[in-house]
């Protein structure tokens, strides 16, 4: 059922998705559905967190420090672009669909993907984040940002090539609003050394 799920999603998103359908395509009845997800929202949210639980960034170790968060958007880059159909209903589901479930799903493997939580955790840790964010604030904030990039992407406003770059980018501006100190200034050198590779540090 998650299966021909991911399938549907890729189709055509949420608008095209029906259970009559989705039981046709997997042979199972329509009360073995709902009996399983509660409904077709709740189906599309298991869906979304079986997909990320096969890509092989989710079996990549946490890692604390800045490079391996960075690491973490290459793979993702290649899981988007193997799936582009997917991953840009993925995208607007996020920002269209009312249900929490789906809301929630989509935000837990944006952080997900991005390994952004345990080097949050450091950071916070190690005194670096600025005072008066919580956690979930910072989690929310760079998932919502994640997703906005990934949106123009499947809105044909960011080509191929530039989506790992803008994303990256995004974070390590964000990155650098919530950071400080030493945590603060290793951010700001990725930041720049993104800058000069990509040709932005110049001014027009």
């Amino acid at each position: 059922m998650l299966e021909v799920a991911k399938d549907m999603i890729a189709e055509g998103g949420s608008e095209a998705f029906t259970v009559r359908e989705l039981g046709r395509r997997a042979k199972v009845s329509i009360t073995t559905i709902y009996a399983s997800f509660g409904d077709k929202e709740g189906l599309i949210a298991a869906a979304i967190q079986d997909y990320y639980d096969r890509l092989p960034v989710a079996a990549l170790p946490p890692s604390t420090s800045l490079p391996g968060v960075l690491k973490a958007t290459e793979l993702v880059r290649d899981a988007i672009l193997t799936n582009k159909p997917y991953a840009r209903h993925y995208a607007e589901l996020y920002f269209n669909s009312a249900d929490t479930r789906i809301h929630e799903a989509i935000k837990a493997t944006a952080s997900a993907s991005a390994g952004h939580l345990p080097w949050l955790q450091k950071v916070m840790r190690d005194g670096d984040i600025v005072p008066g964010l919580t956690m979930d604030d910072i989690v929310v904030l760079l998932a919502n940002h994640r997703l906005m990039v990934l949106h123009d992407w499947a809105q044909g406003r960011t080509s191929d090539e530039d989506w790992s770059t803008a994303t990256t980018r995004a974070f390590l501006i964000m990155a650098r609003g919530v950071t400080r100190g030493a945590t603060q200034e290793r951010v700001d050198a990725a930041l720049k050394k993104l800058l000069r590779a990509t040709g932005k540090d110049r001014e027009d």
